[in-house]
This record gives C-alpha cells, sequence and structure tokens, in this order.
C-alpha cells in the first residue's frame, strides 16, 4: 500500500494556486506527481512514497523535499515539514490537519508575504582553523547581528562560536517588500566590519522558523 509523504502546508487559496479537489495531482510549478489534499482553507502538499515506513531521508531525499517546497514558496506562504514525515492515508492527514488548524492558520499568516534569509559570519583571512573562532569574532559578529535584527521581524540563531557560545550565523525573517533594504544593511555592516566575511543566502522559504507537531 502506498503512502503520502507531507512536504509542507500551504493555504488553498485561488490567488496562489488553482482550485483544487480532493486529492488532485499538481501542474505547472508543483511539478509531476506533487498532490494538494484540501482542509478548508488548508492544503498538505504530499508526493506518494512506496511503503509507510521512515525514509532514509538521504540527500536525494532532502534535495527533492526542497524542491517541492521551494516551488511552493514562489507564489505562495508555506510551512515546510521536515524530510521524511509519512501519513498512511489522505484522511490522516486532514485530521492531523484539523487538530492543529488554528496553530498551522497562525502561522501561515506570520509567513505570508516574508521571506527568510541567512547570514554566516566569519574571519575574511586567517589560517583555516581560525576562521570560526575567537572571542573577537564572537564579539564583532554579535554587534553586526544585533544590527541586522533591526530590520528582521524575527531571527534564530544558526552556529555559535565555540568558546564565547555567541552566534556566527542566523537566519533572518523579512517582509518581502523591504528585502533591498537588509541587503543595503548587510553592506552597511561589511563596511563597518571589514575584517569580517559576510555570506548572505536567500531568500529562503521559512525553513528555521516552523516547528511541525507530528504524533500524540
Amino acid at each position: 500500500m502506498t503512502a503520502l509523504r507531507l512536504h509542507g502546508v500551504t493555504i488553498a487559496d485561488a490567488n496562489h494556486h488553482p482550485v483544487v479537489q480532493d486529492g488532485q495531482t499538481g501542474v505547472g510549478p508543483l511539478g509531476a506527481g506533487i498532490t494538494l489534499i484540501p482542509f478548508r482553507d488548508l492544503c498538505a502538499v504530499v508526493s506518494e512514497q512506496k511503503a509507510f515506513a521512515l525514509d532514509d531521508s538521504g540527500q536525494d531525499s532532502i534535495v527533492a523535499h526542497r524542491a517541492v517546497v521551494d516551488s511552493v514558496f514562489k507564489t505562495a506562504p508555506v510551512l515546510p515539514a521536515p524530510v521524511g514525515v509519512v501519513f498512511r492515508t489522505p484522511d490522516v492527514i486532514k485530521r492531523w490537519m484539523e487538530l492543529h488548524y488554528v496553530s498551522l492558520s497562525d502561522a501561515l499568516a506570520f509567513v505570508e508575504d516574508r521571506a527568510v534569509a541567512r547570514v554566516h559570519i566569519l574571519r575574511a583571512d586567517g589560517r583555516p582553523e581560525e576562521l570560526e573562532a575567537g572571542s573577537d569574532l564572537a564579539a564583532a559578529a554579535a554587534e553586526a547581528l544585533r544590527a541586522l535584527r533591526r530590520k528582521a521581524v524575527a531571527s534564530v540563531p544558526l552556529r555559535l562560536e565555540e568558546i564565547t557560545g555567541l552566534t556566527l550565523s542566523a537566519a533572518f525573517l523579512i517582509e518581502r517588500e523591504v528585502w533591498n533594504d537588509f541587503e543595503v544593511a548587510v553592506d552597511e555592516q561589511r563596511d563597518a566590519h571589514q575584517r569580517l566575511r559576510f555570506d548572505v543566502t536567500g531568500p529562503w522559504a521559512p525553513y528555521d522558523f516552523v516547528r511541525m507537531q507530528f504524533g500524540g
């Protein structure tokens, strides 16, 4: 018996996706083999899996999962699911969405029209073992990241400096309409901290800001 792998939850809104019927296979930007399972104004974005079993979550699975999430993110708010979450049937998915309906709806409203930037800070030069270590690096990075938080709705740390425990990398949730302002703020921090290197990626779906609940 096949099972359904959950990639994320989005909204069932004609402004973002075609009106869907129960179990309609996605076309266009969602790609072949992607199915939308609607519950009220939510949609679970799923694909079929051969068996109801935990996946090994290898690199190929991660890449495929992110490709689906990112395709939805281009046109609609989306809550990415962890890689490898599997449900037995559409009815089980609907019951899960019903149980968590308020939390999922509130989370979609929170991330709508927002995108994530990831900022990684390290030394601009030096020995390889020193690029991500040192109290001076940590202090300067902490100062720069504090300044960037003023341009974001929220932020979460991603990587800490080993000795001080201060943040070297962070994800920032940013209003799409001020994305350029955030990039300008990063450039200002580059000018203010010329001994640091700022690696910025995005815009990403809100992978770092979503924690789904399963089981129980």
